[in-house]
């Protein structure tokens, strides 16, 4: 069985760790999907490496950097369906979600490259004798997770590299091979020594990588709890952009006059996709009490029509959970109605095949609103659905924005001018209309207010964390006398 490498200055070197951990291909648990460990001391060494290749990439231009970026399109294309293939094994994910996420690969470039370099063009203000200019940050670190292996590193990696940054990436240890056939990319791209390298490990290697005294940047997807560590962890170092993007408690409102299938269908994609394990995903739907039991009764057939399997099965549409504890949490979870403020509408739980960590949704009616209740407030990770009632578009409002975090909410209505009131009192990041939490474009930024995130949004908006911003005043190289004699210079003895 292959053990993961890393790479480092442009060299795949055995990590050596007595610390070895075997991975399990999630939908059949029985095979082992790769052995992974971690070594600390490479930690230095990817980020020297990067440290050491920044002058030199950071100055040959922005035109040069984008050729090294169109080569690794090409190196994606050629590896599209191995990708997908891999992301399917080790995420879990059914391999038709997989292929989408390796396709969107090319799509980043693509729009970092044009739409996203338009964001930090050179600024001449009117009638200023000087500009400001975005300068990149320096070595980077970006640490991702396993929902989306290779888009969402990709998304970080991309700008961070097309802007003058160098970068190391831990991915997370659940879906290594992913980011190794990344790296085969880059290899084959021909990226200059050091400029991107990559580090495997849990979360010592992440901590150490975070701190370490020459990373400007940390770029970060994941858990609000990992999030909230590496705030700590660099609160001595303020120095470093940290980039933040921390999970969700995502809700989608129904008013009276929305069309109701619509809305089913929309809700059924966001809530399943990934296995819910999206931090879009929805996972609240507030009701108008007047649709509210023909919603239910159509969500809820559709949530009976989820197929489960093996992740290379053309017509599974949800896999496994990612790991034997996700799954253990997901298990418990259903047997807790909060005291009894909950009332199953779908019993959830434990899925017929149990070749991996396969998991039927959950549906719930909340009887007792409670904005601190496990299922109402925390962020489970898996197909779990809470249901409310609400009388007027206030009260779903109140429920909507009664969340600690504040990614993404969606409106179904036919009335755009109520979509766009309502829109301004809800605290998110991303309110899409008629369309799924899970409904978001590289065109525009993504990121989340509160517990979510910390004011950084990626996508569109990614090149603003991957370069500071530098003024500039010009002055002719000339001198007179006058101007020695004049203002404060009249003041020299």
């Amino acid at each position: 069985m292959k053990i993961t490498k890393n790479y480092i200055d442009n060299t795949w070197i055995d990590i050596q760790s007595e610390h070895l951990w075997t991975r399990e291909n999630p939908s059949r648990i029985s095979e082992t999907a790769f052995i992974a460990g971690e070594n600390l001391s490479h930690v230095d060494r990817a980020v020297i490496a990067a440290k050491t290749a920044f002058p030199l990439w950071s100055k040959i231009g922005k035109e040069k950097r984008q050729h090294y970026l169109e080569k690794l399109k090409i190196e994606f294309q050629n590896k599209q369906s191995e990708l997908a293939e891999r992301i399917a094994i080790e995420a879990g994910k059914p391999l038709w979600e997989a292929t989408g996420e390796a396709k969107a690969l090319v799509a980043k470039i693509t729009i970092m490259c044009s739409e996203g370099a338009d964001m930090v063009k050179d600024v001449n203000p009117e009638n200023l004798s000087g500009r400001y200019r975005y300068r990149p940050v320096g070595a980077v670190a970006i640490l991702g997770p396993f929902n989306f292996p290779a888009h969402l590193l990709n998304g970080h990696i991309i700008p961070a590299l097309l802007h003058g940054n160098t970068v190391v990436v831990k991915p997370s240890e659940m879906t290594t091979g992913v980011m190794e056939l990344y790296f085969e990319c880059i290899e084959a791209a021909g990226f200059p020594k050091g400029v991107i390298n990559l580090l495997h490990g849990g979360g010592k290697t992440g901590a150490a990588l975070s701190v370490h005294k020459d990373i400007r940047g940390v770029f970060f997807t994941g858990s609000w709890h990992t999030g909230l560590a590496i705030r700590k962890a660099t609160i001595e170092m303020p120095f470093k952009i940290l980039a933040l993007e921390m999970g969700g408690k995502n809700t989608s409102l129904i008013l009276p006059n929305a069309n109701l299938d619509q809305a089913a269908h929309e809700i059924t994609l966001a809530s399943y996709l990934t296995t819910g394990q999206r931090c879009s995903a929805t996972s609240r739907v507030v009701i108008h009490d007047s649709v509210f039991d023909d919603f239910v009764e159509n969500f809820r057939s559709l949530s009976q029509r989820i197929t489960t399997g093996d992740t290379l099965t053309s017509d599974t549409f949800m896999g496994p959970l990612i790991n034997k504890a996700s799954y253990e949490n997901f298990i418990a979870a259903q047997k807790n109605n909060e005291g009894g403020k909950l009332k199953p509408i779908l019993v959830g739980g434990a899925a017929e095949d149990t070749r991996g960590y396969f998991v039927k949704p959950g549906i719930w009616e909340v009887k007792e609103f409670d904005p601190n209740g496990s299922h109402q407030a925390e962020e489970i990770f898996g197909p779990d659905v809470v249901l409310y009632r609400a009388k007027t578009d206030e009260e779903a409002v109140k429920i909507a924005n009664a969340t600690d975090y504040g990614l993404a909410m969606s409106i179904f209505t036919d009335d755009r001018e109520r979509f766009d009131g309502l829109a301004d009192l809800l605290e998110a990041g991303i309110v899409n209309l008629n369309r799924s939490t899970c409904g978001a474009s590289s065109r525009l930024p993504f990121g989340g207010v509160k517990k979510s995130g910390n004011g950084m949004p990626s996508a569109l908006f990614a090149p603003y964390y991957c370069t500071y911003p530098q003024a500039q005043l010009f002055e002719e190289a000339t001198w007179s006398e006058e101007k020695s004699i004049a203002g404060p210079l009249a003041k020299l003895s």
